[in-house]
């Protein structure tokens, strides 16, 4: 019996150890741009030319960046890179276009891959670690408004979901998040120069397109809240 006991008070400590030096997040909870929780930013999608594909918007591998934008710096508060379009590309699910070229078209497009990071100094951490996980989903529904047969501007929602890193099982953190309107502003097929202060183009690309973000929201949810996991509890599990 004193064995045991004696285990289980050494399992005891590891645990309180890992949990120590986890970078789970400080709370469940809802952060959005709307009510100044947290920074709206700006995103890049990089046309890679994956296997011989066009270098043009929707194909497989193409792989959006996206940051943070504080008005004069990227990546201060969050970020999310290395989202590749899948192999099915940009798949069109509703089109409104009639005869003369006037009207929509949407297309839902999934992504792999994908990694996040958010800093410590929003109430979402203790203010001591920043937080880093992995993606799990990634979705983007876009809407290009054409007139004459022309595009003349696009509209994407995304959502995505992922798991933190270094965030015990115990916790089950989860982190979903959304984007209500990502507004494109230049791709490289227009006359102008691409604007500065953009995250620059991944997979080694030389072009792609440009994306303001507005109107995110982010919402954190873990089975056991980070705050709630206290000696008690955890003296609670070993008996």
């Amino acid at each position: 019996m004193h064995i045991l006991r004696t285990t289980s008070l050494v399992l005891l400590l590891l645990l309180i150890s890992t949990l120590a030096a986890a970078q789970c997040p400080n709370l469940n909870g809802a952060w959005a741009t709307y009510n100044g929780t947290m920074l709206g930013g700006r995103a890049s999608e990089a046309w890679c030319g994956v296997d011989g594909a066009p270098l043009q918007p929707g194909m497989p591998g193409n792989t959006q960046n996206a940051m943070s934008w504080n008005g004069s710096a990227l990546g201060t508060e969050w970020k999310a890179f290395g989202m590749a379009i899948d192999a099915n590309g940009a798949t069109l699910i509703d089109d409104s276009l009639d005869g003369f070229g006037n009207g929509s078209r949407t297309y839902s497009t999934d992504y792999v891959g994908g990694e996040f990071w958010m800093t410590k100094n929003n109430t979402w951490s203790d203010g001591v670690a920043d937080l880093s996980g992995q993606l799990t989903s990634y979705q983007v529904v876009a809407t290009i408004t054409f007139f004459g047969g022309v595009p003349v501007g696009l509209t994407s929602n995304i959502t995505f979901s992922g798991t933190f890193d270094n965030c015990p099982q115990l916790n089950g953190c989860e982190i979903r998040f959304s984007i209500a309107n990502a507004m494109k502003v230049w791709d490289s097929g227009m006359a102008s120069s691409m604007p500065a202060d953009y995250p620059a183009f991944l997979c080694g690309a030389n072009g792609g397109e440009l994306f303001d973000i507005c109107c995110a929201l982010v919402d954190v949810n873990c089975i056991v809240d980070n705050e709630s996991a206290s000696w008690g509890t955890l003296k609670a599990m070993f008996k």
